[in-house]
């Protein structure tokens, strides 16, 4: 499979644009684009906005700014944000119902509360100064012990920097043996959990990337084997950022059992993909998981490994729902897979076209966090 390099590359970014009156606002969202390294120029009148409008990379208007910018008559264009202070989004219907109209007549691409969105403004932010989308995040999850999502993961991630994209393969379960030992990567020197999770303030991705062990365009996080630490959310949302922006795709390894950062992540994700063995006993512990992930990933879909029958669907209408999973494909027994993968080989020809198959389902762009509408 040739390998065509698809780095990101850093440009300058013009100012973005902060049209308010409301300093409240402003203490909000003006510090958010500081730690993204992006120039952000605030504007207290609309009239001054009309030169810079269009070539503005992102144009958030406080909603005390709304009407006055209509007023003004200026034109409809993309990245166009409408942020409030007020916390109205699911709590407040009447504040609500004022201002969708008020965005519809703007032609807003997004309504945002801060300080509920400051993470989702913060990403936008960190793009616009590499002028960059980020990057797409697909993640599986094991529904019982010996389900293979790590191999999922790992096989996806390989396959996708053999084919020259820069990816991270992150791994959130943190009593479990390594991402890294599966990639042949335990022995090379790099950051990994905790001492990612040290720092603090925003990373940068660059750095990230370099720090990490990594073969080729293959960077990943692993847990350190000394210090197993409960990962702190607010800690992945900084590495995850950071590899967003960096990278072509990212690829997480969830836990079985929840934690506030797995879910955070799986909410981060396109689609998640639940590994399941072949066996009615294996699609019955997997019931578990995808009830615990199915309220946080936008998007879940079965994975079977080998070749057994999915069995019927459960008769308990409690329990009906939790696992009416769309299949996704299967995975075919490769005894030699785990090998191939340690070594940064790429999976055989049957495998890896199951693999694609897989991936297209995993190839969804990441969803709004909460406290943003589109």
């Amino acid at each position: 499979m040739g390998a065509t390099t698809a780095v990101k590359t850093a440009v300058s970014a013009a100012e973005s644009l902060l049209i308010t009156g409301d300093d409240r606002l402003a203490e909000q969202v003006a510090p958010l684009a500081a730690a993204a390294g992006h120039p952000l120029r605030r504007l207290t009148d609309p009239a001054d906005a009309r030169t810079r409008w269009q070539k503005a990379p992102l144009v958030v208007v406080g909603a005390d700014a709304a009407e006055s910018c209509l007023a003004h008559g200026l034109p409809e264009r993309g990245g166009l944000i409408l942020c409030t202070t007020v916390a109205w989004i699911g709590n407040d219907p009447t504040d609500a119902s004022m201002l969708w109209p008020v965005a519809i007549r703007l032609r807003a691409d997004h309504v945002i509360a801060v300080p509920e969105g400051r993470e989702w403004l913060l990403d936008r932010f960190a793009g616009a100064a590499r002028d960059t989308t980020p990057a797409p995040v697909a993640a599986a999850v094991a529904g019982h012990g010996g389900a293979g999502a790590s191999t999922l993961a790992l096989a996806t991630a390989t396959a996708a920097a053999r084919d020259g994209r820069r990816t991270v393969l992150i791994d959130l379960d943190m009593t479990g043996g390594g991402i890294d030992t599966a990639a042949g990567l335990a022995a090379q020197p790099g950051w990994r959990w905790p001492s990612l999770a040290a720092g603090t303030g925003q990373l940068d991705p660059e750095r990230l990337l370099a720090g990490l062990p990594q073969r080729e365009h293959l960077h990943v996080v692993a847990p350190d084997p000394r210090n197993r630490a409960p990962l702190d959310p607010e800690d992945l949302e900084r590495v995850l950022r950071a590899a967003r922006t960096a990278a072509d795709l990212v690829v997480l390894d969830l836990p079985r059992h929840r934690t506030d950062a797995s879910a955070r992540a799986a909410a981060s994700s396109g689609a998640v993909a639940i590994a399941i063995g072949p066996s009615p006993r294996c699609w019955e512990a997997a019931r578990a998981v995808a009830a615990d992930y199915a309220a946080h990933a936008p998007k879940l879909g079965a994975v079977r490994r080998g070749t057994g029958a999915r069995p019927e669907p459960p008769t308990d209408p409690g329990t009906a729902d939790e696992l009416d999973l769309p299949e996704w494909g299967t995975l075919p027994e490769d005894r030699r897979l785990a090998t191939r993968l340690r070594q940064g080989r790429s999976p055989r020809r049957r495998t890896a076209r199951r693999l694609a198959a897989i991936a297209r389902h995993l190839s969804t762009q990441a969803p709004e966090p909460a406290g943003a509408r589109r």
